[in-house]
């Protein structure tokens, strides 16, 4: 593996990922039944940082290395190209995510399907429509609503061609962009700042001695546990008589009914196992810092009804634009930590071949270069105003450093940051009143890839060079793994998305968000369009304010080394996944304090193998009930959310 390119490893990921894609839309954006349920549905494996459906095709291959290890031992996959394949699955299920292609195709299509003489969405935006933005044949796209049709034929297939490539070409420079970024601050951060990389442990420890891993006692009761009341929870779907453990949330809001205590908004309660785990891998302060400020944006909420703040304001406390500058920050100061390096890198990009990079630093800046020439001119050309695209495009790749960075660091379970991408930022801060209605249609399209960031590629790509520096495995070969595995991932979830929409249809037998997410988006504009607003001076306030605030963190950690606050913890704890697992967070908290207290070092160590049964334990059975359902066509448990 550490001289000729991994061929065997390569094919055997772009193999996968369509069957990957399959799969994953199966859990997160379809029902299984014949009859379209009105609750979630899931498992939904991509809003967390580590991919439940990549660790379970991680076991199958490792299972099926095992046999071939006994029968053609020359045949058997070694680790190196095992977590090759493992990072490829990892990019594939990114693109197909319920937050990329999930979002971004149907608001391709839904203007057309719902433009009506009601909503003057005819006359109001679409006028200012670029081709190739939008799916224009009506009897294509009513078809893929309303599903029951067949999904390969010329006039169908023709009317979402222009779009998708589009699009597709689109998304493939956004990935190269990040992958050029990577290739600055790899370096930097992997080999000499060492940053541990929290989500890589799992899949490293289960592919360096799968026998070892197995035998180990605690990892087969964390198992044992979680496994089982997944499994009898879904059993009991089809059951009633059995018990039901009930560890997914349960919103405990409503226990609070005088004011100013009912402003606490949503607050469901939960013990998910795989929660637990994924939490006790994480440094103590982080976990601390979590549910700390999630209590403390709980507290502003409540002191702001207290005072009559929220009064007239509905947003305020701006918790999500608090958690936008906290991103910003950690942006701000994960540039600022490597801008001697970075320059460093751009000094000797002429001089130097690049033999330990994953590709030539020349290649490196010139694709940066080029490729945000390319996504700045793509929104130009369909009609946003220059400025505003390339005001948009720092904020996005701010986010994605910041992103990057925090997984890095510490791993987080999630950064989703629900409603902080350029569209809404740049609409709040200067108000819909000061843009025209092109800038305000195209800028909406930002919203199909920006409504929240819980899958986003750009810490996958760097979490695969960290695992082949551990291993030996050469930072080009990872890099020719990532490109193909976007190449196969993007046109894999293509294909699972258009193929799911025409046989079983978006508003007929998928997920409800589905179709939800073009209503958030076009009834946004029209709000826009028919109610311009000033600048929200609270919303810009908010954001300086969250960004001083993980500023500060970071000078108080700087100067007193016991202080107990990350700053990562605020910008992560606003968020609605947070809401989902902050019990769990807190649980291992708990658990991780006690064992080093009295236990130390060496218990920890021992302690960690139960932690990965217990992720293990809810991903597995977990993702096999889906797979149930589509087999008998019924809609099963889902051990998340």
């Amino acid at each position: 593996m550490k001289t000729g390119i991994p061929w065997r490893a390569l094919l055997i990921g772009l193999l996968i990922l369509p069957v990957n894609a399959f799969w994953l839309i199966q859990m997160e954006m379809s029902a299984a039944g014949p009859v379209r349920v009105t609750s979630a549905l899931g498992p939904y494996p991509t809003t967390y940082s580590l991919f439940a459906n990549v660790v379970c095709l991680l076991v199958l291959l490792l299972a099926v290395n095992a046999v071939l290890r006994l029968w053609r031992p020359q045949w058997a996959l070694s680790q190196a190209e095992l977590l090759i394949v493992y990072a490829m699955l990892g990019i594939g299920s990114s693109i197909t995510s319920v937050d990329f292609l999930d979002v971004l195709i149907p608001v391709l299509a839904h203007p057309t399907r719902h433009a009506t003489a009601s909503n003057r969405w005819e006359s109001l935006f679409i006028p200012y429509l670029p081709d190739w933005f939008v799916v224009r044949d009506e009897a294509a796209v009513d078809d893929w609503y309303s599903g029951s049709a067949n999904p390969y034929t010329w006039e169908r297939f023709s009317a979402w061609l222009l779009p998708l490539a589009v699009w597709g070409a689109f998304i493939l420079v956004l990935l190269w962009v990040m992958l050029c970024m990577n290739v600055l601050v790899r370096r930097q951060w992997t080999q000499h700042e060492r940053l541990s990389y929290p989500i890589i442990l799992l899949p490293l420890e289960m592919t360096d001695n799968p026998g070892a891993f197995v035998r180990q006692k605690l990892l087969w009761v964390g198992f044992a546990l979680s496994g089982g009341i997944c499994l009898l929870n879904g059993l009991h779907m089809f059951y009633p008589a059995l018990p039901y453990i009930p560890v997914k949330m349960r919103d405990i809001s409503p226990m609070f009914t005088a004011p100013p205590w009912n402003a606490i908004g949503w607050t469901p309660v939960s013990f998910y196992p795989f929660a637990i785990g994924m939490g006790f891998l994480l440094p103590a302060d982080l976990l601390f810092s979590s549910w700390f400020f999630y209590f403390f944006f709980k507290a502003q909420r409540i002191v702001s009804a207290y005072f009559g703040w929220s009064y007239d304001r509905p947003n305020f406390p701006y918790v999500n634009e608090q958690c936008f500058g906290g991103y910003m920050g950690v942006a701000a100061l994960a540039i600022w930590g490597t801008r001697r390096h970075i320059a460093q890198f751009v000094r000797e990009a002429w001089r130097s071949h690049g033999e330990d990079e994953p590709f030539s630093p020349r290649l490196a800046l010139v694709g940066l270069a080029l490729g945000m020439l390319f996504l700045v001119g793509f929104f130009w050309v369909s009609g946003l105003t220059l400025w505003v695209a390339v005001v948009s495009f720092m904020i996005y790749f701010g986010i994605a450093i910041a992103c990057t960075r925090m997984r890095a660091e510490l791993g987080p379970p999630a950064h989703d940051l629900h409603i902080g991408g350029p569209d809404y930022i740049l609409t709040a801060a200067l108000g819909t009143q000061f843009f025209s209605a092109r800038d305000l249609t195209i800028l909406t399209y930002f919203y199909g890839f920006n409504r929240a960031y819980r899958s986003l590629a750009m810490p996958i790509q760097l979490e695969a060079f960290k695992m082949g520096e551990r291993k030996g495995i050469k930072p080009s070969h990872i890099a020719l793994a990532l490109v193909l595995a976007s190449v196969g991932g993007l046109l894999s979830g293509c294909w699972a998305i258009y193929h799911f929409g025409y046989t079983r249809g978006v508003e007929e037998r998928m997920a409800l968000h589905m179709s939800y997410f073009g209503w958030e988006a076009f009834n946004r504009l029209s709000g826009w369009l028919g109610s311009p607003r000033p600048t929200d001076v609270h919303a810009v306030s908010a954001i300086g304010l969250g960004w001083g605030t993980v500023v500060a963190l970071q000078v108080l950690r700087l100067k007193f080394s016991c202080f107990p606050l990350h700053p990562l913890g605020l910008p992560i704890s606003g968020s609605w996944t947070m809401n989902t697992i902050w019990l769990p967070l807190i649980i291992a908290w708990l658990a991780k304090v006690s064992v080093l207290r009295f236990g130390g070092l060496s218990t920890y160590r021992r302690a960690l193998a139960f932690f990965y049964g217990l992720i293990l334990g809810d991903f597995l059975i977990g993702c096999m009930w889906p797979i149930v359902g589509w087999w008998l066509g019924v809609n099963t448990y889902s051990f998340s959310q």
